[in-house]
């Protein structure tokens, strides 16, 4: 670890690029997370769950909004509400048709729980899915 002295007190340089600074005066500033951030990992994760066909939405706002590159369909699909430390999450999903609907709604609770609190380090009090449609399986195909 390198250090270097200052007047108001040192700046540690630990061999893995952080770099720390240590003073008598010094506070540690605030971390925020921004609650677009918690729905990019609440996406990511859903979206890995066996079943899950889709975050629910409008299909023709959805493929205009694709078309342009908007993330839009995030904000009407995923709800996060952030109080201090912690964070309660609504993601809204369509589901193949066939599979089971309480397995897969308990495999996003499960995923996108660990996911945000292992990312952000944020405690998650709640995730409620709600299953928005059933898609067709030939849909799922293409």
């Amino acid at each position: 670890m390198k250090t270097i002295n200052r007047k108001s007190g040192s700046i540690q340089m630990p061999q893995d690029g952080d770099i720390k600074l240590e003073s008598e005066n010094a506070e540690p500033g605030c971390i925020k997370i921004h609650e677009s951030v918690i729905a990019s990992i609440v996406r990511k994760s859903t979206c890995s769950v066996e079943g899950v066909a889709r975050l629910a939405g409008s299909t023709l706002i959805d493929n205009i909004a694709e078309i342009v590159g908007s993330k839009k369909i995030h904000d009407r699909a995923i709800a996060v509400q952030m109080d201090e430390g912690s964070v309660s999450i609504e993601v809204k999903i369509n589901v193949a048709y066939g599979v089971h609907l309480p397995t897969v709604a308990i495999a996003v609770q499960e995923v996108v729980a660990k996911e945000v609190e292992e990312i952000t380090g944020l405690k998650v009090r709640k995730v409620n899915v709600i299953i928005r449609e059933l898609d067709d399986s030939a849909e799922n195909h293409e």
